[in-house]
């Protein structure tokens, strides 16, 4: 059930048989030469819906802003301070807590938010992590990965645009930014060690299926565990 499609009456009527609820959290940033702004937010987004139909759980809205400083120097960006994000996420989870729901489930799709974040599903990344990196090695990369875009693919095929796979590939081994400023210096295009045009709905749909099955799982000890 979506939050934001909901009656009021639904979700009352959803609280009177269960209390959990599942938030996704993505951002609005830069995401290289080929990937929208709205990359981390669909991404969260998308996994939660699909979460929500499988086990019939209530999703809240995406919340589509993170700490995004470092990438202010490309265009669209739109970026909080630490403790804002952390102020709307506790805000938004203690009005739900007034109304009655106890259970949260947290999908985020930011990977610079863990730093905010307690993440319940901080597992699920970490065995995803591994799988993109079986499937596209070290150009995967850190930011406007192919992984990501490729999940964007699968919903959003015309936002994503087609380049082609570099023929030079020069891996980061750790990102470096001092500033949005010096950010944009080191890394002109938006990406960090990646090489964006190996993302494809293909892919898209491996690594969406490994995602949901693993958030499940995450969702049922949530629900079912004392």
């Amino acid at each position: 059930m979506l939050l934001k499609l909901a009656l009021w009456h639904d979700v009352q009527e959803y609280l009177e048989r269960r209390t959990d609820v599942v938030v996704p959290f993505g951002s609005t940033e830069q995401h290289g030469p080929s990937g929208p702004l709205g990359t981390d937010s669909i991404v969260a987004e998308e996994l939660a819906n699909d979460l929500g139909e499988e086990r019939r759980a209530m999703v809240a809205p995406v919340i589509p802003f993170s700490v995004s400083q470092v990438h202010g120097a490309f265009p669209g960006t739109i970026s909080l301070k630490p403790a804002t994000v952390l102020a709307l996420v506790t805000e938004a989870i203690e009005s739900l807590v007034q109304q009655g729901f106890r259970r949260f489930l947290i999908v985020n799709g930011h990977h610079a938010g863990k730093a905010v974040l307690d993440l319940a599903c901080a597992q699920v990344h970490a065995d995803l992590r591994r799988q993109l990196l079986e499937m596209f090695g070290a150009r995967e990369g850190h930011h406007a990965t192919p992984g990501e875009l490729s999940v964007v693919r699968r919903f959003y095929p015309r936002a994503v645009v087609d380049v082609p796979a570099m023929e030079r590939f020069e891996p980061v081994a750790q990102p470096v930014a001092w500033s949005a400023d010096d950010f944009r210096q080191r890394y002109p295009d938006g990406r960090v060690g990646s090489d964006p045009g190996l993302s494809s709905g293909t892919a898209g749909d491996r690594i969406f299926a490994a995602a949901s099955r693993a958030l499940v799982e995450v969702h049922r000890r949530l629900v079912e565990d004392p």
